[in-house]
């Protein structure tokens, strides 16, 4: 069974790219399982695969929704399909390529597919994107699958394979880095975590006012430590313009980007994740494997990551009381073999055997067992 994986920029950004890479690690150790590659650019991503012998083909994509592109993207395609042989499946790593996917699975003899892994990815923007003319689809969570419903056709052909995630490991370097760091706020006893690109969408402005409130009910030691970069937009003052209003200078750090979140969960009491929009909230599950207790915004997702104790780790609105509450509680009540228990689900639902045991499902490809 030879599968060729679409993925257009290969840059070292981005939570698809690095499902990507997992996906094509333990599927290259598969004895009865060719990976190859196809990408627009070399990149860090292609590096990574020609560093495990997988196949790599370089092409540029044509852009399905410009107008002079779509004139030849027909043609374009025919001729990119020349240079595949012998493939069974096509799959696009995002929904932006399902229609490149779609139509070379049709000139090569292939079947074809594309992998949802964002809200965005909702019934209108399949349709934009030539869902219609798949063989299949692919969803890292059944919230994101259930946004195909409305269509009888496209929910039936879709099928749920979760995101490979290990526990984030630590770091010296940063260790060091965020001793020195937190180390300047000698009032915090006990950090809240918030990690990701700070950004409108990750919305950290939340979690300061929710800080705020925490502060207003005489909770003295508790700090916010913000761990990933800037967008670049100006957001990151605003946020920072935010924390003066209310006076926590000396309550919220911000770390920058550092090489994984694994030394920022060692040292936090809580995790936080303010986001307006989610694919799987792939942070939620690193913090319940390292057994620190967290909190979302209701983004696609969170229901599968706490399943029946979602309403104790979710929030009901974009509130600084309710999560000031609900933050509250989860500091103050949550034991370790909650913790424990929560931990040993997830290395089963997110392991890597688990993913490649889905993708046996979903391939027609007679694997051999370990």
């Amino acid at each position: 069974m030879k599968v060729v994986f679409l993925q257009k920029t290969t840059d070292a950004q981005g939570g698809s790219k690095a499902s990507l890479r997992n996906t094509l690690r333990v599927l290259s150790e598969q004895p009865d399982m060719e990976v190859e590659l196809l990408a627009a650019a070399p990149g860090p991503l292609t590096a990574f695969a020609e560093s495990l012998s997988i196949p790599v083909l370089i092409a540029p994509f044509p852009r399905w929704r410009n107008a002079v592109d779509r004139l030849f993207f027909n043609r374009t395609m025919r001729k990119f399909a020349k240079s595949i042989v012998g493939a069974d499946w096509i799959v696009s790593n995002e929904m932006w390529w399902a229609p490149h996917a779609a139509a070379l699975a049709k000139y090569c003899g292939a079947r074809s597919a594309a992998i949802i892994r964002d809200e965005i990815a909702d019934l209108e923007k399949s349709y934009q994107y030539n869902f219609q003319e798949l063989d299949q689809i692919i969803a890292v969570s059944g919230d994101l699958k259930a946004q195909l419903q409305g269509d009888a056709k496209l929910f039936d052909r879709t099928r749920t394979i979760y995101n490979i995630v290990g526990r984030p490991e630590s770091d010296a370097a940063v260790t060091a880095q965020l001793d020195v760091l937190c180390g300047g706020y000698p009032k915090v006893k006990r950090w809240i975590l918030s990690a990701g690109t700070i950004c409108p969408r990750k919305d950290p402005i939340l979690a300061v006012q929710g800080l705020a409130e925490l502060a207003r009910r005489s909770d003295e030691d508790t700090g916010l430590l913000f761990v990933g970069g800037s967008d670049g937009s100006g957001y990151e003052e605003q946020l920072r313009r935010e924390v003066q209003a209310h006076g926590l200078e000396d309550r919220v750090a911000f770390a920058g980007q550092v090489s994984g979140i694994g030394s920022a969960l060692d040292r936090a009491a809580a995790f936080l994740l303010t986001s307006h929009s989610e694919g799987l909230p792939r942070v939620l599950i690193e913090a319940g494997l390292a057994q620190v207790p967290s909190l979302s915004t209701k983004v696609s997702g969170v229901d599968e990551v706490y399943g029946s104790n979602s309403s104790d780790h979710v929030l009901s609105a974009r509130d600084p009381i309710e999560l000031a509450d609900k933050l509250g509680l989860i500091l103050n009540k949550l034991d370790d073999g909650e913790l424990q228990s929560k931990a040993s689900e997830m290395e089963e639902r997110y392991s890597e055997s688990s993913h490649v045991n889905s993708w046996r499902s979903f391939l027609p490809c007679a694997f051999v067992s370990d």
